[in-house]
C-alpha cells in the first residue's frame, strides 16, 4: 500500500458513491457519546469529518499511510471551526496499536491492501476494552470483470512489468471468516455484504472509477517503465482496459438521451461490539 502514490483528487472524483458505504458502515456503530474514535485509512478525510457532526464531543483521529492523502485531509480541517475535534496523521495500520481508551475503530476500504489484515485486526480486538466497537468495510468485487481483467492484462508478457502490482482481491476473506474472527474475541458480530448498483456518467466511467484505487499500482508501474524506456506502455494498457470495460459494462441511454453506465460493486461489512458476557 505504501509502495505507490495516491491521487486524492482522483480518489474523490466519485466521492458520493464512495461515501455511501462509509455511512452504511458507521450507522451500524451504536455509540452515543464515545470519547476516542479512530478512522484507519481515512484517505482525504472527507468522510472522517462527518463523524465530528455525529460525535461532537469525541476526539476523532484519522490515519492514512499516504502522505498525499493526509496533506489533503489536514487542509480540509485547517480553517474549519466545526472540525476542531478532528486531527489527522500519517500512520501505517500494520504498525499501529489502539490505545487503551479507544471507543471505536472504523476503517473504510483499506484493509484489502494488507494481506495479513485478519492477524492485525485480531490483535486490535484483543486490545480493545469491553464496550468498544470495531467496524470495517472492504470491497468484495474481485470477481467482477473490472477487477479480473487487471490481472489478466498485467499477466500478458507485454505488460509483465506491472504483474506483481496487479490487484487480485485475494487478501479479502469471506463473511464467515470475518464473523468467526469477531466471535473468537468476544465481539457480537454484525457482518453482511451489499452490492451497490452505481450509476456512473461520462466517458469511460468504469476506468475512471477503478483508476482511483485498484488500478493505481499498475498504472504507476507502467508509468515508471515508460519514463525509463519511452515505450508508452501505459497508454497501450489503458486503451485495452477501456475497450474491455465498454464491452463488460455497456452504456445505457435513458429517455432523456443521457448516456449512463451501471456499475455493480459488492462490498463486505464487518461490525462488532465487544461484550465479555456475550456467551454467558
Amino acid at each position: 500500500m505504501e509502495n505507490f502514490v495516491w491521487d486524492p483528487a482522483q480518489y474523490a472524483h466519485f466521492a458520493g458513491h464512495r461515501a455511501r458505504p462509509f455511512v452504511d458502515l458507521t450507522n451500524a456503530v451504536q455509540l452515543e457519546a464515545p470519547q476516542q474514535v479512530y478512522d484507519i485509512g481515512c484517505g482525504p478525510g472527507n468522510m472522517t469529518v462527518t463523524l465530528a457532526h455525529r460525535w461532537p464531543k469525541a476526539n476523532i483521529t484519522g490515519f492514512d499511510a499516504s502522505a498525499e492523502m493526509i496533506h489533503d485531509a489536514r487542509q480540509l480541517v485547517a480553517t474549519a471551526d466545526q472540525y476542531t475535534n478532528v486531527s489527522f496523521a500519517q500512520q501505517n495500520a500494520a504498525t499501529w496499536e489502539p490505545p487503551a481508551e479507544t471507543d471505536a475503530i472504523v476503517s473504510n476500504a483499506m484493509f484489502q491492501w494488507i494481506p495479513n489484515h485478519i492477524d492485525i485486526i485480531s490483535e486490535w480486538l484483543k486490545a480493545l476494552k469491553p464496550g468498544a466497537w470495531f467496524a470495517m468495510q472492504v470491497p468484495g468485487n474481485s470477481v467482477a470483470r473490472s477487477h479480473q481483467f487487471i490481472g489478466e492484462l498485467a499477466g500478458e508478457e507485454k505488460f509483465s512489468v506491472a504483474a506483481e502490482a496487479a490487484y487480485t482481491g485475494e487478501t479479502v476473506h469471506s463473511v464467515e471468516d470475518y464473523t468467526h474472527m469477531l466471535l473468537e474475541h468476544s465481539f457480537r458480530p454484525n457482518v453482511w455484504e451489499s452490492t451497490y448498483h452505481q450509476v456512473l456518467t461520462g466517458p469511460d466511467p468504469v476506468f475512471d472509477w477503478v483508476k482511483g484505487a485498484a488500478l493505481r499500482p499498475v498504472l504507476q508501474k507502467l508509468a515508471e517503465h515508460d519514463a525509463e524506456h519511452s515505450t508508452a506502455l501505459q497508454d497501450s494498457f489503458v486503451a485495452r482496459y477501456k475497450a474491455e470495460m465498454l464491452d463488460a459494462y455497456p452504456p445505457y441511454v435513458g429517455p432523456d438521451g443521457q448516456e449512463v453506465t451501471v456499475y455493480p460493486f459488492r462490498r463486505i461489512f464487518v461490525v462488532g461490539h465487544k461484550e465479555l458476557d456475550y456467551f454467558i
